[in-house]
């Protein structure tokens, strides 16, 4: 069976992080310990010291994966930043594709040697700490560090690998449910009461369609992200505790992959045909619409009906998972990682947080950005955007791991061979696993 674009382009890039990462884990261990001999030979500058050493006009490299008016919202703040951080630092920043336009770069990058200072990349726990480079967790609780408590602590296991702190929270999102209130009220349904549960995201579906059957009841961007919610709404786990094997081949797994066919079944959502399903959304062809909090803005630009946000509708429990990229720093000199480390932490910062939120959907990172007023006056003015944000206090993480591009290719097959019925929900879903184990060595 044809393999989507996208899948085809994350299966590529899986085999050349391989092909560029298949050094045994020795090698890392022997670079760690000839950078400890030789840090101890020298005496190495502390981070203070190399904080200090920043302060002296310099220029770094910074690339990164976000485009449109989400890449020209980061830019202004880089401008910013240029203009009137007190260090002389200044940041020259490059667009360097999507995200998996990125990825390959940053893997070429880390064959050739020529990285930049740091980015804002794609899996940046696999650049970083699974090539030796500690460098956040180190700067983390240097002199100029931060309080990682400030932070939601599920963007920390977005960002870890292998119990290591890797990259920083930034672009932040996570998968919520738009819906039409224009359609939900044409169909007798209440326009502010959206499902809550499977069972209601059911019922008022084929409310939709009953009413209208040109309409979609259901709809979903990024079809893999939206089967690890239901897994975990239904009570199951994606991987277990150290992402060391999977665990959505159960139970509850086998249940999500059920209501998705009855959804199917029933006519309420088209099968293999996902790919058009925000647009769809945006012509007010569909009730109830599964995606991230990143296009709550195109929504808004686009949409000509009345419609809303709200958390993920639940089974025995609600949740989601996390998504975007994250901030990362590559090794260079002191001097460079000093100042690449300031402006990170200055992205970052509440202020930061809450405005890179309120101009794009992502949701504010720092805990005291959604206390801010900007935030306030944004989640007062336009509701659209708290969904997401408060859905962070029920989602979960699981921590980076080597095959985990592979995971999401695996659970899209799955989908889409269940949707064509060539395989059952449950036989489609062991499969996916069965994949995955393989490919790790389980």
């Amino acid at each position: 069976m044809k393999k989507p674009f996208l899948l085809q382009i994350l299966l590529v890039l899986v085999a050349l992080l391989f092909a560029a990462c298949t050094a045994p884990q020795a090698a890392t261990t022997e670079r760690a310990t000839e950078a400890a001999a030789q840090e101890a030979a020298t005496e190495a500058p502390s981070a203070e010291e190399g904080a200090a050493a920043a302060e002296e006009p310099v220029t770094i490299s910074f690339w990164y994966a976000i485009g449109g008016t989400q890449g020209e919202a980061l830019q202004a703040l880089i401008d910013e930043f240029n203009a009137s951080n007190p260090y002389g630092i200044t940041v020259e920043a490059t667009y360097s594709g999507n995200y998996g336009e990125t990825a390959t770069k940053v893997i070429a990058s880390l064959e050739s040697g020529d990285l930049p200072d740091g980015g804002l990349v794609p899996a940046g726990p696999l650049w970083t700490c699974r090539e030796g480079n500690y460098l956040i967790a180190e700067y983390i609780n240097g002199p100029e560090g931060i309080n990682m408590d400030d932070y939601w602590s599920v963007l920390w296991d977005y960002n870890a690998y292998e119990g290591h702190i890797c990259s920083l929270p930034f672009n932040n999102s996570t998968m919520i449910m738009y819906y039409n209130k224009d359609l939900m009220a044409a169909a007798g349904l209440d326009p502010e009461a959206p499902p809550q549960t499977w069972d209601e995201l059911y019922t008022q579906a084929k409310a939709i369609v009953d009413a209208d059957p040109s309409k979609i009841g259901v709809e979903v961007r990024d079809e893999g992200w939206w089967l690890k919610a239901l897994i975990l709404q239904n009570g199951g786990q994606i991987m277990n505790e150290d992402s060391s094997a999977p665990e959505f081949a159960s139970e509850a797994g086998f249940g999500a992959m059920e209501f998705w066919k009855k959804l199917v079944d029933d006519g309420l959502m088209p099968p293999a045909q996902h790919g058009d399903s925000r647009d769809l959304f945006i012509a007010g062809q569909v009730g109830f619409f599964m995606s991230s909090t990143g296009n709550i803005g195109r929504v808004k630009d686009g949409a000509q009906f009345a419609w809303g946000t709200d958390f993920l509708p639940g089974n025995v429990a609600r949740g989601a998972t996390v998504g975007g990229a994250a901030l990362v720093m590559f090794p260079s000199d002191q001097a460079h990682e000093a100042a690449t480390w300031r402006f990170l932490r200055w992205l970052i910062s509440p202020e930061n947080s809450a405005r890179f939120a309120a101009q794009t959907g992502y949701i504010p990172i720092h805990k005291q950005a959604a206390a801010s007023e900007e935030i306030k006056e944004l989640f007062a003015t336009d509701p659209a955007y708290v969904a997401g944000f408060e859905q962070l206090e029920i989602s979960s993480q699981y921590p980076h791991f080597w095959e985990m591009g592979s995971l999401d290719n695996y659970l899209a097959e799955a989908i889409e061979q269940m949707e064509l019925d060539v395989l059952s929900p449950k036989a489609a879903l062991e499969q996916a696993a069965a994949n995955l184990n393989a490919e790790m060595g389980n």
